[in-house]
């Protein structure tokens, strides 16, 4: 068995920069770290590092990076592996550690946990164990709750008769992640009889999906049980990832799944050190599979050294003490957080407001976004309309109302194909092609562009740590830009179709090398997706542009009021929040899983920097489903003001 370029010491240069004593070393970028997040960062072992609302976990990773790399404590030629649970997560923890130490960053792979885990079934699937080894490849799929409940329903009359009863008791929502997730793959198929109607249901759909003739159906949670099974069943493998990768840190730690705390242990546990990041109590994944309490089963299977990160960035004294309120609800034993953001002066950092209906409320917040504006100097994308769900009710009421003010509106969670738009905007791909316009459109002045552009063809191409490589990704971008500016100055945005744009834009590129790179991420038909979306995306805004510059403005409509679910909102600030939707129709599950459900509450309440007001158009909300956070914001002093 061969091992991939990157588990090989061949592919990386000899480091250039000299390095830098322990005892001399400073982080670069800010001016210091709080006391605890340095000794999370010198811990030589495995660490939990908790770390609430703006404690600036993705710096603090960052920052432990470039110590680990420039003071030679991640020797070269080894590498650090982030393993974050979203692309843009993912995208932006290696822009950052690219920021802080450039003339390391090759060394520091950032990526989603889905990519790690089917990049090794990609290249080592051969090595799979007889019984599991694929003959003809496999698809990745994403079967319907209407689809598992059919499967459970066709297993049941073949269980044995004494796991009927469990069998039929399997939730078909969490089929996946419960069952399927976290029953480890045996060697051998099993023979007997099954040991419970767990191992009975998730054996039975394996061989359902993928034990079948021809080619098999996964998804990204069978993946990573089989990229468990293949560390677990090649030493040699697990010692190459465990040389390669001397560092680990794991992001968004409380999002973690029973799979994936497997793998982790299979591959990296009484081996590399270990750095989780993580918050209880912004735990919102649940419905997907993310394990209670996962940073403490972190803590104890690693023997790590818990953390708890308390100074706050992001917002301001008021904002801190509601948030613990909330955090308090959710965990007792929670440590106050300290504010280290200067707070304004003006109107209340937190209030409820109340209107008459829904007209009334888009009208009024929209003059009040409009004045604030207009007194602040403060501009629309600092402002952000949050709700629990259902953004597609408030969109025109708020689109129509700031529009009067000449104020645009993004809604973020919006499908664009078969992509929401704020998945389209952050992916590399789109980033890619827009960021080519624009250079093509604007040749000089847009330097951070021509960056960005250029540091993604170098991934695309696998030019990372070689110089040469890297001068010709540099000429190719040069000769492509000018070949595209030609052509955008034939075909004038309002009146080109989208298609053809896209046409031109993936004709100038490297298709193969497009798809190679996206395939270690996502199915080969991610790229096809993407380029869907953007195309759809695209076709929407130009013909109501004016040039170019103006359709790819409208494209990613930077300078608008965000309009998001709360959900969407993680690891996103704003200097003022509303919280739209304060009523039992927003929260009509709360009753389900009251903790999920007040942790989705103080994700979106703690995006704010100093403002964050709740609205709600019930009369009866006090009293509905949600009445326990209305005695909350009344414990944190929130005062309730009638605004017609």
């Amino acid at each position: 068995m061969s091992l991939p370029a990157d588990l090989e010491e061949s592919n990386l240069l000899a480091p250039r920069s000299a390095l830098i004593p322990v005892a001399g070393w400073r982080p670069s970028g800010v001016d210091d770290l709080e006391p605890v997040a340095w000794n999370a960062l010198r811990d030589t072992g495995n660490a939990a590092v908790v770390a609430g609302p703006g404690a600036g976990k993705t710096e603090f990773l960052a920052q432990r990076a470039a110590y680990l790399l420039q003071t030679g404590i991640c020797p070269w030629p080894q590498r650090i592996l982030a393993i974050s649970f979203k692309r843009d997560a993912a995208a932006n923890l290696g822009r950052r550690v690219t920021a802080r130490v450039p003339e390391h960053a090759h060394r520091f792979a950032s990526m989603t946990f889905d990519a790690f885990t089917k990049g090794l079934i990609d290249r080592f699937a051969s090595a799979l164990p007889g019984d599991w080894r694929m003959t003809n490849g496999y698809e990745v799929s994403f079967p319907s709750e209407r689809d598992i409940e059919a499967f459970l329903g066709n297993i049941i009359p073949a269980a044995p008769l004494t796991l009927r009863p469990q069998v039929a008791s399997l939730r078909a929502g969490r089929f996946i992640a419960d069952t399927v997730g976290s029953w480890d793959l045996p060697v051998r198929l099993p023979t007997g009889e099954p040991a419970d109607a767990m191992a009975y249901a998730a054996l039975e759909w394996w061989r359902e999906h993928y034990l079948r003739p021809g080619k098999a159906y996964v998804d990204f949670v069978m993946l990573n049980r089989l990229a468990e099974l293949l560390v677990r069943c090649v030493p040699k493998l697990r010692r190459a990832l465990r040389l390669t990768y001397p560092f680990v840190f794991v992001d968004e730690f409380q999002d973690t799944t029973s799979a994936q705390f497997s793998f982790l242990a299979s591959v990296f546990a009484d081996g590399p050190t270990v750095t989780a990041v993580g918050d209880s109590k912004q735990r919102i994944m649940g419905w997907a599979g993310a394990l209670p309490k996962a940073l403490q089963r972190f803590t104890e299977a690693f023997g790590a050294t818990p953390y708890r990160l308390t100074w706050n960035f992001r917002s301001s004294d008021t904002l801190v003490q509601l948030q613990h309120v909330i955090a308090s609800a959710l965990d007792a034993d929670t440590v106050p957080a300290i504010s280290r953001a200067a707070a304004e002066a003006g109107d209340d950092p937190a209030a409820v407001w109340r209107f008459s209906s829904l007209d009334r409320e888009a009208a009024f917040i929209a003059d009040w976004i409009a004045q604030d504006i207009a007194a602040s100097g403060r501009v629309p994308s600092d402002f952000a309309l949050l709700a629990r769900q259902r953004i597609a009710d408030f969109e025109s009421r708020f689109r129509d109302r700031l529009a009067d003010y000449g104020i645009r509106v993004r809604n973020d969670d919006a499908l664009v194909g078969k992509m929401r738009l704020q998945d389209l905007l952050k992916h590399e791909i789109a980033r890619l092609l827009l960021g080519l316009l624009r250079l093509a459109n604007q040749p000089r002045g847009l330097a951070t562009v021509w960056r960005e552009v250029s540091e993604m063809m170098v991934r695309v191409h696998g030019a990372v740590g070689d110089e040469a490589a890297q001068r010709r990704v540099g000429e190719d971008l040069s000769g492509l830009t000018s070949a595209l500016r030609a052509w955008l100055s034939a075909n004038p945005a309002s009146v080109t179709p989208s298609r053809d744009t896209l046409d031109k834009l993936l004709g100038l590129l490297d298709l193969a090398a497009l798809r190679r790179y996206v395939k270690s991420a996502t199915p080969d038909e991610e790229l096809d997706m993407v380029t869907g979306a953007f195309e759809a995306r695209l076709a929407a805004v130009a013909s109501a542009s004016t040039d170019w510059a103006d359709a790819l403005d409208r494209f990613e409509c930077t300078d608008a009021v965000v309009l998001l679910t709360a959900h969407r909102s993680k690891g996103l600030e704003y200097h003022t929040v509303f919280f739209l939707g304060l009523d039992d129709q927003q929260w009509w599950a709360h009753a389900r899983d009251p903790v999920e459900s007040t942790s989705t509450f103080f994700v979106g309440l703690s995006r704010a920097a100093q403002r964050i007001i709740f609205t709600t158009t019930s009369p009866y909300a006090r009293a509905g489903r949600i009445a326990d956070f209305f005695s909350m914001l009344d414990e944190a002093g929130v005062p309730e003001i009638n605004q017609g």
